[in-house]
Parts: structure tokens; sequence; C-alpha cells
């Protein structure tokens, strides 16, 4: 037990837990750092041990120096994006040494390190914040019961006027706040889905498969566009064998915003871009469409690659 004389308790598998959740938040953005600084292993270092508590080793200066260690790396890096990985680095071996104290400035220990990650990724597209939400989202995804319930004996991330301290009170507030409720859709349509898949009139499209995109991993959700130009789109980055096709087709649920577009990349959702949990039933697959630029696909491909180098992918809760 530790803290008994705080204002609260933390066990030593709660400590691990948050360390655990520090070090799977920093570690995508370490790239960042020894693409910049090959020959520095001190933010690797920092890992390691935050690495080596969270398998069970006992607690000890090991974890505090690594974690001086990687902050004066991130001082003398040669990049802002190095220097904010260098600090997820940091924060992640620092996790640690979380206080039983119910103060603001604790919460840090807990969510500094994908703050930084996410500033860091954020700095390397250009400053795109779109890409830092990304980030969060999916640090939010990363944290467990024992996390959450931990983060809960603290108040909330205090509120400052630096990046970091906004990245932080955003994740904070997702892992606190219910969800929003999804704004249910009211598009007359037509409504086209893009894909490699060979299906016909009458066939039905279901969430559950791998997806097309990103990891590949199972999709809760199918998407569809009441835009002509999107589903060409789609189907000319979706992977798989043949040529991209274009279908019209009728949703037979509810569809709702795709949150990887609204209020991110295009607030509002100009691209008519939604999703569902629902089958799409096909009407007819569509012959007559033109196919984006190649240029356009490349440099979109591109991207997608470097996002899911720093970890980043759809969102598909």
């Amino acid at each position: 037990m530790i803290g008994t004389d705080g204002d609260f308790q933390l066990t030593m598998d709660e400590l691990r837990a948050v360390a655990r959740f520090a070090l799977e938040c920093a570690h995508p953005a370490l790239v960042l750092f020894t693409r910049a600084c090959p020959d520095d292993g001190r933010a690797a270092a920092a890992l390691e041990a935050a690495r080596v508590f969270a398998d069970g080793a006992p607690r000890s200066r090991l974890q505090r120096t690594a974690a001086a260690a990687a902050q004066r790396a991130g001082q003398e890096s040669p990049s802002e994006a190095a220097r904010f990985a260098a600090y997820a680095a940091r924060d992640a071996s620092a996790a640690a040494y979380l206080h039983p104290l119910a103060k603001a400035t604790q919460v840090r220990h807990i969510l500094g390190a994908p703050a930084h990650a996410a500033r860091a990724a954020e700095v390397a597209r250009g400053d795109d914040p779109v890409v830092a939400e990304y980030v969060i989202t999916a640090a939010a995804k990363r944290a467990t019961p024992t996390v959450l319930n931990v983060l809960g004996r603290y108040p909330r991330a205090p509120s400052g006027r630096s990046r970091i301290a906004g990245l932080t009170l955003r994740l904070d507030s997702l892992l606190r706040d219910p969800p929003p409720t999804p704004r249910v859709v009211d598009d007359p349509g037509p409504f086209f889905h893009g894909t490699r898949a060979d299906v016909a009139p009458g066939d039905l499209l279901t969430p559950g498969w791998r997806s097309n995109y990103g990891s590949g991993k199972v999709a809760n959700h199918i998407y569809i566009t009441a835009s002509r130009e999107g589903a060409p789109l789609a189907a000319a980055l979706a992977r798989g064998e043949g040529p991209g096709r274009v279908y019209r087709v009728e949703p037979l649920g509810v569809i709702e915003d795709d949150p990887n577009v609204t209020d991110k990349r295009f607030p509002g959702n100009p691209t008519r871009s939604y999703r569902t949990t629902e089958p799409l039933r096909v009407i007819e697959e569509v012959h007559d469409w033109t196919p984006p630029p190649a240029e356009l696909v490349d440099h979109l491909r591109s991207r997608m690659g470097e996002l899911a180098e720093l970890g980043i992918e759809a969102m598909d809760d």
C-alpha cells in the first residue's frame, strides 16, 4: 500500500496500471525523437524504465533518473516534435511516482504522457490540432477501469494557457464526462459507399468485418456519404484486390455523423459523411463516377501511413 499518510491510498498495482497507461500513450511518439536524435537513447530508456515497473519490478531510482535524463534529452533536442516526444517518455517514467495527494497538479503524473505525445504528433504534422485530437481520443481508449478509478480520486486537471494544459484538460474531460449523444442525421440522400468489394443489388453490407483502412481492425460501423465525390475517394483508398467500386445504398437504420470529420477536419459535416451500426442495402452499382486524381490518392495514402506510424487511425467507437 502506498500513501498511508496521504489523502487516500494507492496500491502498487494501481501505480503499475497508471505507469502502463502512460507508457502505452507515450510509446508511439518515440519515433519522432529517434528520427531527430538517432544516437540518443535517453527517451527510449525512460520508456523502458516505465515498462520494467509496470511489469512488476520494484519502484526504484531507475524511474526517477530515467525521467530526469529524458527531460534533458528533450531540452537538448533539435526540434519541437522531438522535444515533446522526449517529455512524453519522461512523464511515462515519472508516472511511478504519482502521489496520493488530492491536488490537481498530481493529475499530470497520469495524463502528462498522452498530452505531450499528442503535442508531439500535432507539431510533427504542421501544428494540426486534428492530429492531436486523434491522439487524445486514442489515449482515452487505452485507459483501463483501474486508471479511471485512480483518476477519479483527484481533482480535475488544472487549467492553464499552454497547449499542453489544454490537451490535458481535453483528455481529462474525455475520461471523466459522459460522451455526447451522437447526432442522428436527417439527410434525404441518396447515399453512396466506396469499396473494393464486388456485391450485387439487394446484398446487405454490415459492420463487424475487418476494415479496409488503417490497421485493418474489426469495424463497429459501416460508413456512407451523401457526396458523390466522397465515395470514389473511399473506393480508391480501400485495401483489397480488384478495382474500386461505388454503390448507391439504402441505410436500414439510423445514421449519425462520422466523428472522423464532423467538428474536426470539416466542422458541420459539409462532406455529408456518416456511419451506422446497422446494415446498408445495395441498390445499384454506380458506373459513371470519376476516379480521384492519382496524386491526391498517393498523398492521402502517404499521410495515412505517417499517421499510422504515430498510432493514429480512424475513430470507430
